[in-house]
């Protein structure tokens, strides 16, 4: 019988399995996509992430390398399996079951690291959007948009991040918001401002139009005076809208839509542990450097349970 299976392989997912190692628990970790690193690898992979520990600046991808090869150092490390789905646990005599798309697992606990699940990126919503093939919904290869005229839809970080990315590669940046105020860091706000990028607020897509599988032209709306419409010709348009969550279906208590968590990260199960954008809590900030802290806390309190006469050390 394993001592934990860990559910996810995003970010937190591989740092929690790291320090299973380091408490020499024995276990799997479970990826549902065919690559590990969530939604950093799958849809921001050249971003720059500037908020978490020890970096002043750096790629996503190479984030999620650096936490893989922190991992997978460990000569105890766990097995990470992708294309293993999750589809159900239950309670057995002396842990869980957990069913996935090819095995079943017993285990001793749970650590549920899920983030937003197999998420899909929000779209405009506007006529003819599927049709065009330049129409972006994550830029996973920068280079794509060199020498071109570029819209950004969004005003969240990764909008804003997009934004300063392609802005030294690409012919021009040009940033839609449909709020006066951006969602992203101030500092990352005023360094596009800085750059000079166009910034066109409070404005939505009206309408697309283009020749055969590109879009040419958008024409945008102001959100607070509807007759104020503005077109522009553009070579590509990246919406970053964020995500629609696919959440688990697990048989847990929630806060909202998602897990509810309490002491150490427990959730509603007895040994079922979630951490990470897969739970909310009053005060919960959703993002990395957060949910690294939450696996902490989980792992030692998971190692405590594994081995209730341990001498459990506070630091490595």
């Amino acid at each position: 019988m394993l001592d934990v299976v860990i559910i996810g392989a995003g970010p937190v997912g591989l740092y929690a399995s790291t320090l299973a190692s380091l408490h020499n628990l024995q276990g799997v970790v479970l990826e549902s996509r065919d690559i590990v690193g969530g939604q950093l690898s799958n849809f921001y992979p050249q971003k720059k992430v500037i908020d978490v520990p020890g970096f002043i600046s750096i790629t996503a991808d190479d984030f999620v390398d650096s936490l893989l090869k922190q991992n997978n150092d460990r000569a105890n490390r766990l097995d990470i399996k992708v294309n293993e789905t999750v589809e159900s646990f239950c309670q057995s005599e002396n842990g869980y079951i957990v069913t996935t798309n090819r095995n079943e697992y017993q285990t001793r606990t749970i650590l549920i690291a899920t983030g937003m699940g197999k998420s899909t990126p929000r779209k405009m919503g506007v006529d003819k959007e599927s049709q065009f093939k330049n129409i972006y919904y994550a830029v996973k290869d920068k280079y794509v948009f060199k020498d071109k005229d570029v819209v950004i839809m969004g005003g969240g970080d990764s909008a804003v991040d997009e934004a300063l990315m392609l802005q030294p590669i690409a012919k021009t940046v040009t940033i839609v918001h449909r709020r006066e105020e951006f969602r992203a860091q101030s500092c990352s706000v005023d360094l596009m401002k800085e750059r000079g990028i166009k910034i066109l607020v409070p404005y939505v897509a009206k309408e697309l139009s283009g020749e055969h599988e590109d879009v040419t032209k958008i024409i945008l709306e102001n959100k607070q005076d509807k007759s104020d419409c503005i077109e522009i010709a553009t070579d590509a348009i990246v919406v970053s809208y964020g995500m629609v969550a696919g959440r688990n279906n697990f048989d847990l208590e929630r806060y909202g839509t998602d897990v509810k968590v309490y002491d150490s990260y427990q959730t509603s199960q007895a040994n079922v542990f979630a951490i990470g954008n897969a739970i909310n809590y009053p005060g919960k900030v959703k993002n990395i450097t957060c949910g690294l802290g939450e696996a902490v806390v989980a792992i030692t309190k998971i190692d405590q349970i594994i081995h209730p006469g341990k001498n459990i050390p506070v630091h490595f």
